[in-house]
C-alpha cells in the first residue's frame, strides 16, 4: 500500500500530462482539418518517471493520409511532431537505397513551446510551399526534460475543450479528434454536393472499381463517427447502385444524395 501511494503521484501526473498533450494535439488537428488537410490520426505520450526519459518527457504527433506526404515529396513519409523540450517540427523520412538507412529531414517551427494552432497551421502552409526551407533545421530548446512539470501541465489548460465540444470530447482527446474529423469530412462532402457543379461526366470506370467504391462507402457508413457523413455515404452508395450504364438520365432519377445534402444544410442553417 505504501509503495502504491508513492507511485501514484508520478502516475497521476503522467496521466494528466498525457491527456493535456492529447487535447493540444486535438486542438491543432482541428485547425488543420478546418484548413482542408487530410489529418488521419494523432498521438500523445508522457513518461512515468525519470528512469524512462532521455531528452524528452512528453511528446505528441499528428499524422496525415498519403495525400499530404506525397504533396511534399513523392518518396517520403512526413508528419508533425511535438516535443516537450523543443516544440513543433516536421519530420520527413525519405526512402534511400536498400544498402543505406533512410534519410530523415527535420524542420523546426521555432515559435515557442506551445504555439497556437493557427501558428502551427501557418507552418504547415509554409511546408507545402517549400518543405526544404520552411522553418529551421536547428533544434531549439525551451525547457529541460522533467523540469517544471506541474507548470507545464497548467500551460496546456488553454487548449482544453470548450463549451462547443461534446461531453465525450471533454472526457477523451481521442474522441475529440474523431468528432472533429467527422465534422470536417461531413462539411467537405456537403460542400462538394452543394457546389453547383452538376455536370454529368462520362467517366471510364471498371465494374470492379465501382463495386470497390460501394464497399468503401459502406465501410464509411459503418465506422464513421456520429458527426461524420455516414448517412451521405449510404445514400451515395444507393444512388450509384441504381444508376444504369449508358443511361445518363438515371443520374436525375437516382440523385437522393444531393437532396439529402441540401435538406441537411437548410436544417443546419435554420437551427
Amino acid at each position: 500500500m505504501i509503495e502504491a501511494a508513492k507511485n501514484s503521484g508520478p502516475r497521476d501526473l503522467k496521466n494528466k500530462l498525457e491527456t493535456r498533450v492529447g487535447h493540444y494535439m486535438a486542438a491543432v488537428a482541428e485547425r488543420l482539418l478546418a484548413d482542408g488537410l487530410p489529418v488521419s490520426s494523432l498521438y500523445a505520450y508522457a513518461a512515468y518517471d525519470e528512469d524512462e526519459i532521455n531528452d524528452v518527457d512528453v511528446e505528441g504527433s499528428i499524422h496525415f493520409n498519403r495525400a499530404f506526404p506525397l504533396s511534399l515529396d513523392e518518396s517520403a513519409e512526413s508528419f508533425l511532431h511535438w516535443l516537450g523540450t523543443s516544440g513543433w517540427c516536421c519530420r520527413t523520412i525519405r526512402d534511400a537505397a536498400s544498402t543505406t538507412p533512410p534519410v530523415e529531414q527535420t524542420r523546426w517551427l521555432r515559435a515557442g513551446l506551445l504555439p497556437s494552432p493557427e501558428r502551427v497551421a501557418a507552418f504547415v502552409s509554409e511546408l507545402r510551399v517549400d518543405p526544404d526551407t520552411a522553418g529551421s533545421d536547428e533544434r531549439p530548446f525551451y525547457r529541460a526534460a522533467c523540469d517544471q512539470l506541474q507548470e507545464l501541465t497548467a500551460d496546456f489548460g488553454k487548449y482544453a475543450p470548450g463549451p462547443s465540444h461534446s461531453p465525450l470530447a471533454h472526457v477523451s482527446y481521442e474522441y475529440r479528434f474523431v468528432e472533429a474529423q467527422g465534422t470536417a469530412y461531413r462539411e467537405r462532402v456537403t460542400k462538394a454536393l452543394r457546389s453547383g457543379d452538376d455536370r454529368i461526366l462520362f467517366l471510364p470506370i471498371r465494374n470492379s472499381e465501382l463495386h470497390a467504391l460501394q464497399h468503401l462507402l459502406a465501410y464509411t457508413e459503418a465506422v464513421g463517427p456520429l458527426t461524420g457523413p455516414d448517412d451521405l455515404a449510404h445514400s451515395l452508395a444507393q444512388d450509384l447502385a441504381s444508376r444504369t450504364p449508358g443511361d445518363y438520365q438515371s443520374v436525375h432519377r437516382y440523385g437522393q444524395t444531393h437532396s439529402l445534402a441540401n435538406l441537411q444544410d437548410d436544417h443546419d442553417w435554420h437551427a
